[in-house]
């Protein structure tokens, strides 16, 4: 649903592209000082790369800002660069504000998450009977994601919370509550008005008094079409290589991005490893993987992640992140064990290539070697003959197909289309195949988790392959670092 643009010419200075000397990096979980540079001459290189206008980057360690910079132009046409006071608009990273405001009623008992939906909203259809509010901050109540109504494709320019509720009510869920997972607007948009209706009063007024106002976030502001906003960066995208102006003049109402700066989420960040907004048993229900009826913690198409409450699980070789990120090319990653957090606010939307959470990724294995891609190093390959298999797979997927008998039968039925769809297009950026290298392996739950790094014609791209006991591919993450 969130759409942005983007376009032309690029940013700052040309940049070296000029990485760590990987030998020289301390044993993994270790956190090392970084000179400024070393961050700066990564970002500006992969902006080149990416051709991202404007970047806002935020880095804290331990409690304190250590990386506040701009980088870039927050309006193309009339060179106006970033600066830490820019205004983003954060697109879905405002998943984890509806969700803290769940979890306060929650903890009143104003609501439980064990509700159906249809207890706190008029006139529920029948086909709701049986979604509960933990399955629509989970992702796993079975709502389409786009649920606005169009005329011949055509959206309208204007809408209000009852034309969405209205027309939300006429779109048949995909699948049961609890048997799957599928990524939802439609599911956040109604835990909005939820929150209005339980709080008794309008969402955004409930987000400042319990969230914004407490923490001081004075940077954030609701995104609308037609308001003048202070310090705001333009969105952009990529259309056949040029850049264009983002055009969204869409007033969804109730459903209204967020903008912020990265100070604003510096913010939120240090709330979070406080009892501030929430209870710790609420933070760590939010942060725990979401469960199937089967049982089966749930996990993206196409992905090695798991989902929460409103946000985003991961593993990285032993180090927990916690992160969201927005189609307009945002990201905040946390590493709470870690002590770490990155925040990377861009205005080139996703689709384009901007890749906000590989970006964040980045930054955080300068600060954190053990999640860096960029320190590991081809290593004995314990699996030859699946190395040589992917090898010729990887081309397949730049053509949008694949050999099938190398996957598991759950992840032909449910994410072999979607995955292999993505990898097509986001492949084909990076030009020809050039050679594949073993990276590691290790155990995980499922049965083992396999790193390699793809070498092509202008680019790398790293890979997560998750093989079931069976020894076929039961998951692919796919990052750009």
């Amino acid at each position: 649903m969130k759409k942005e643009s983007c376009g032309s010419t690029l940013v700052c200075c040309a940049a070296f592209l000029a990485f760590l000397l990987l030998a020289s990096l301390p044993a993994a979980g270790q956190i090392v000082e970084v000179s400024r540079d070393d961050v700066d001459r990564y970002i500006i290189a992969e902006m080149r790369l990416r051709r991202i206008p404007g970047l806002s980057l935020a880095v804290v360690k331990d409690g304190a800002v250590v990386k506040s910079r701009g980088y870039g132009l927050a309006h193309v046409e009339h060179n106006v660069p970033v600066t830490p006071e820019t205004r983003f608009n954060i697109a879905s990273v405002d998943k984890q504000f509806t969700a803290t405001l769940v979890m306060m009623l929650a903890e009143e008992g104003k609501l439980s998450i064990e509700d159906e939906i249809g207890k706190h909203l008029p006139d529920p259809p029948a086909a709701w009977t049986g979604i509960r509010i933990r399955h629509l901050l989970s992702h796993t109540g079975g709502l389409a994601d786009t649920w606005l109504e169009n005329v011949n494709g055509r959206y309208f320019f204007d809408y209000s919370t009852q034309q969405l509720y209205e027309h939300a009510r006429t779109v048949p869920p995909k699948f049961a509550p609890g048997t799957d997972w599928s990524y939802s607007d439609q599911g956040f948009f109604l835990l909005c008005m939820i929150v209005e209706r339980v709080a008794g009063k309008p969402y955004h007024d409930f987000l400042r008094e319990r969230i914004l106002g407490p923490l001081e976030m004075t940077g954030v502001t609701v995104w609308e079409p037609r308001q003048v906003i202070p310090n705001r960066a333009s969105g952009y995208i990529l259309r056949d290589g040029q850049l264009f102006r983002n055009r969204r003049e869409i007033d969804y109402g109730l459903w209204n991005d967020l903008l912020l700066t990265t100070g604003d989420l510096v913010k939120l960040d240090a709330a979070l490893y406080t009892e501030k907004l929430l209870k710790k048993s609420s933070l760590d229900q939010m942060w725990t993987p979401a469960r199937l009826n089967s049982g089966q913690p749930v996990r993206f198409s196409g992905s090695t992640r798991s989902y929460g409450f409103g946000w985003v699980l991961d593993r990285f070789r032993g180090h927990r992140i916690i992160s969201h990120g927005g189609y307009t090319g945002v990201n905040i990653w946390r590493m709470p064990d870690d002590g770490v957090t990155v925040i990377v606010l861009t205005n080139l939307d996703r689709p384009s290539g901007s890749n906000p959470h590989g970006l964040a990724q980045g930054v955080a294995g300068f600060y954190v070697p053990g999640v860096s891609w960029l320190a590991m190093q081809p290593a004995n390959d314990l699996r030859p003959e699946l190395t040589a298999k992917l090898r010729e797979e990887l081309p397949r997927w730049q053509e949008g197909t694949s050999e099938q008998s190398l996957y598991s039968a759950e992840f032909i039925e449910k994410s072999h289309s979607a995955f292999v769809g993505g990898s097509r297009s986001e492949m084909r950026r990076i030009g020809a195949f050039r050679s594949l290298a073993f990276l590691a392996e290790e155990a995980a739950p499922e049965g083992r988790m396999l790193y390699y790094r793809a070498e092509f014609e202008s680019g790398r791209l790293f890979l997560r392959v998750l093989l079931d006991r069976a020894g076929k591919i039961a998951d692919i993450q796919g990052d750009r670092v």
